[in-house]
This record gives structure tokens, C-alpha cells and sequence, in this order.
């Protein structure tokens, strides 16, 4: 057989150049295709969405259901939240207002060993807590949450000796303990990431409404009944009836709530929009969680904020008593006072922070942001409480540590659109673990708080100086390191 010539001359055998080009050419087609791979894993990496999300794209507010966030389901379930935080702190706060009734000024020893109590079983029980709520369900836990708080603070009055006070209220710290990770497992399903902030906030006002509730209300029933035994069961019940409430009113997730024909099929669309699935994993990477310099900023910030806010939920009505001689009759309404501010605050916070999501600024801008202003501005008060010398409560030095006392615990309500929502952020199908841990943590500093304080100010009173410095020392340092080191992508996936 002859082979045939090409049309334009005689077949020639390709160059050495050419297929070196040509090699060449096709390598650079392969780098750039790997260069784009590469750059969709990073953008997919550094997404603040949650693990793969359906719609990366924060949704358009002329959207028909984007902007009804009032009055939606969602909406309804944070309300049920927010009563189920109100119930846990008037069990947790009862006992600031009955400890002024149950021991004497001196006995400031018996005092910090039985406020510390509730943190120490506080503490222990956030983790296995948060391990239960991923596996059987945040609803599941967060009623024997309420079960074991409202029998506890039931049986304290049968004996008001400091070691079976300070038994019972660590019980009671053990089941509050599961609160918070099972709340934060249901706000993972039921929340969109664009509506974190304001979801943090309006649950975490209820903690301000029962903390108000406990104080000033705490007072004048033990005044009524002459007695100081009626804070307790009183608080008790209403935990129990809160956890009939959450039996037959809360869903687990809302695709329960669209089986059940009342949550409409838009807003499971718009719930879709800005969260993903959720991957329940066999194991947990705990040393992972340990190792991460992100996470652990927010570890970090989570116990200094913790410091300053548990101690003045103990101490503020011994401060007011002891330093300013505000008798029982006031002392209700200026230990209510520097919490009134905090839901309006936090609300308004959670709002901004949310709006400034909406026009496109950074997620990590805004959580380092409402961090450093719900930190810097607080400790700049307290601060400024350290120069307050006592006196009497009609003295000017009184109504400028009663101003500057309201600023100071108010302005903590940035928070919650900072680095409070900093879990969901980074791990959402971890969130409940995440949360525990940090919030074990953070429960350290409502051991530690109280017994460092009682022992400071048992020298002398004029002491309360070195604590409201040590305070503000603390709130600055949780804010440098978390705006160094924070992030606000997936990280555990």
C-alpha cells in the first residue's frame, strides 16, 4: 500500500519545538484547572454558611417571605425559648435575693461557697449535655432540664444549712447545665445564618426578664410572707409548668412542625435558604475542637465575659447593702436596674449586626465588631466603678456607681451578635459540643468569681475596687485575643 500524500505537501513529522508547545499548552490547561479547584475549595472553605449550602447567596429582602421574620414559626420558637431562659434564671437568681435572708452579713464564707455551688455543678455537666442533645434530640433534654430544676429548687427550703443548700443548688446547676447546648441544637435547625444575631438575642432576654423578675420581685414575697422559703417554690413550679409548655408546644425541627401541617411550605423554603444538612457524626473530634486557635478565642472570650456578668448576678444586692447601706425595701429596685437595659440592648445590637449582614459587610468584621463594643465599653465602667468609695445611698458617689453600673451591664447586650453566635458560625453540626465546652468554661468563672470576690472584699470593703479593675482587665483581654484570632467560616465540617 502507497501512502498518500497530504493535500499541501508531503506528511511531516512535527517538530521538536511544537511538541514541546504543545506539551507545554496542555500542562498550563491542566495548572489552570487546578487553580480553579483550588480556589472553589477556599471559596467553599471560607463560606459562612453551614456545610453545603443550597442558596450561597444571602436572599434578596423583596423576596414575598424574607423580611416577615415577626410572627413566623421560627420567630414563635424563640419566644418559647426565650420563656424557657426566663424560668431557668428566676431558679438560678432566687437565691442572690434569699441569701441576704438565709445567713448573716459576716458569714460572707457561707455566702460565696453557696452562690459558687450552682457553677460547680454547672460546669460538670455541659458536655455530656451537649453530647445527649445531638444524639436524642435538644427537645428530649431540655425537658429533663426542667424537671430536674424545678424538683431541686423545690427541696432546698427543708434545710437551710450551707453544705445541703450548696448540694442542691449543684444539682440544680448539673440540669441547667444542659439548657444551652440543647437550645443552641434546635437554633441549628431552625435557624438561618442571616438570623442568628437576632435569635441569640431575643433568648438570651429572657434571662434579663427572670434575672429582673427574681430581683425585684424575689424581695417583696419574702417581705409578704415574712419568710424567705416561698423564692423557692414559687420558682420551682414555674419550672414545672414550662416544661408542660415545652411537651406540647415545641417541635425538634421544622420539617416536624411541616408534617404535622402547620409550618408553611415558603418558610421552609426561606429556613432551606440559609442553612444546610446537618451531619450527625459517630465520632467527635474533640482534640480538634481543642486545638483550634479559632475556637479557642472564643473559649477564651466566652469565660472573661462570663467573669464580670456572673459576679454581679451574685453580688449586686450584697454590693448595693454593704457599700451604699441600701435598705431592703430599695434594694430590689436598684438591683433590677443594670439589667433592664440588657434585652434592649442586646435586641438593638442583634438587629444592627444582622442589618449590616444584609448589606454585605463581612460576616468576621461583624462578629469582631459587636464583640469589641460589648467588651470595650463594659470595661471601661467598670473601670470607672473602681473609683466609687462607699457611702450613703443619698450620697453623688452613689447615683454615679448606679449610672455607670446600668452602662456597664447593658452594654454586655452587644454580645450576642458578636461572638455568642460565633458557634453556629464555625461548626454548626457540632454546635451543641462546641457550646458545651465553652460554656463549661465559662461556668469556671461562676466558681471562681464568687470565691475570689468574697475573699477580696472580707478584709475590707473598700476592696470592691480591686474587683471591678480585675473585671475590666478581664473584658479587655478576651477582646484583643478573639479579634486576633477569631474566624467566622466552617471550620469543623
Amino acid at each position: 500500500h502507497i501512502r498518500p500524500r497530504a493535500p499541501h505537501g508531503p506528511a511531516r513529522r512535527p517538530a521538536r519545538g511544537s511538541m514541546r508547545s504543545a506539551w507545554t499548552d496542555m500542562k498550563g490547561h491542566a495548572d489552570n484547572g487546578n487553580n480553579a479547584r483550588v480556589k472553589a475549595v477556599k471559596a467553599k472553605e471560607f463560606h459562612p454558611l453551614l456545610i453545603t449550602p443550597k442558596e450561597p447567596k444571602f436572599p434578596s429582602r423583596s423576596q414575598s417571605y424574607s423580611s416577615n421574620f415577626v410572627g413566623s414559626a421560627r420567630f414563635s420558637v424563640l419566644l418559647l425559648l426565650f420563656v424557657c431562659n426566663m424560668a431557668m434564671y428566676l431558679a438560678r437568681i432566687n437565691l442572690s435575693v434569699a441569701i441576704v435572708y438565709m445567713y448573716k452579713d459576716d458569714q460572707e464564707l457561707e455566702k460565696s461557697v453557696v452562690l459558687s455551688a450552682f457553677y460547680w455543678g454547672y460546669a460538670s455537666s455541659q458536655v455530656l449535655a451537649g453530647y445527649f442533645a445531638a444524639r436524642y434530640g435538644g427537645k428530649r433534654i431540655l425537658m429533663l432540664s426542667f424537671f430536674g430544676t424545678g424538683l431541686c429548687t423545690c427541696l432546698i427550703p427543708i434545710n437551710s444549712d450551707m453544705w445541703p443548700v450548696a448540694f442542691m443548688r449543684a444539682l440544680i446547676g448539673v440540669c441547667q447545665g444542659a439548657s444551652y447546648p440543647s437550645q443552641m441544637y434546635l437554633l441549628s435547625g431552625w435557624i438561618p445564618w442571616f438570623e442568628r444575631s437576632r435569635a441569640l438575642s431575643i433568648i438570651s432576654s429572657g434571662e434579663s426578664l427572670g434575672t429582673i423578675i427574681a430581683l425585684f420581685g424575689g424581695p417583696y414575697l419574702a417581705s409578704m410572707c415574712n419568710c424567705w422559703t416561698p423564692l423557692f417554690w414559687t420558682t420551682g413550679l414555674a419550672n414545672f409548668l414550662v416544661l408542660g409548655v415545652v411537651a406540647a408546644v415545641l417541635f425538634e425541627t421544622p420539617e416536624d412542625m411541616k408534617n404535622s401541617g402547620m409550618l408553611s411550605e415558603e418558610e421552609m423554603r426561606f429556613i432551606d435558604s440559609g442553612r444546610s444538612k446537618l451531619v450527625r457524626h459517630k465520632t467527635i473530634p474533640y482534640g480538634r475542637f481543642l486545638t483550634s486557635i479559632p475556637y479557642l478565642s472564643t473559649v477564651c472570650i466566652h469565660f472573661c465575659s462570663d467573669w464580670g456578668y456572673l459576679l454581679i448576678l451574685c453580688y449586686l444586692p450584697s454590693y448595693w447593702r454593704n457599700v451604699y447601706q441600701v435598705d431592703d425595701s430599695q434594694m430590689a429596685f436598684f438591683s433590677v436596674l443594670p439589667c433592664i437595659g440588657i434585652p434592649f440592648v442586646s435586641i438593638l445590637g442583634a438587629t444592627f449586626a444582622d442589618w449590616l449582614l444584609s448589606k454585605k459587610v463581612g460576616l468576621l468584621r461583624v462578629r469582631k465588631s459587636m464583640s469589641a463594643i460589648g467588651l470595650g465599653a463594659p470595661a471601661l465602667c467598670f473601670h470607672l466603678l473602681s473609683y466609687c468609695k462607699p457611702c450613703r445611698a443619698s450620697c453623688p458617689t452613689f447615683w454615679f456607681a448606679v449610672v455607670t453600673m446600668i452602662a456597664g451591664v447593658s452594654l454586655r447586650g452587644f454580645q450576642t451578635g458578636g461572638w455568642a453566635s460565633n458557634y453556629l458560625d464555625i461548626g454548626p453540626s457540632y454546635v451543641s459540643h462546641l457550646f458545651s465546652i465553652a460554656n463549661s468554661v465559662g461556668a469556671v468563672s461562676g466558681i471562681l468569681a464568687p470565691l475570689v470576690t468574697g475573699a477580696i472584699i472580707s478584709e475590707n470593703i473598700s476592696n470592691w475596687s480591686i474587683v471591678f479593675n480585675m473585671v475590666a482587665a478581664l473584658y479587655l483581654v478576651g477582646g484583643v485575643v478573639f479579634i486576633m484570632f477569631a474566624k467566622a467560616h466552617v471550620i469543623f465540617e
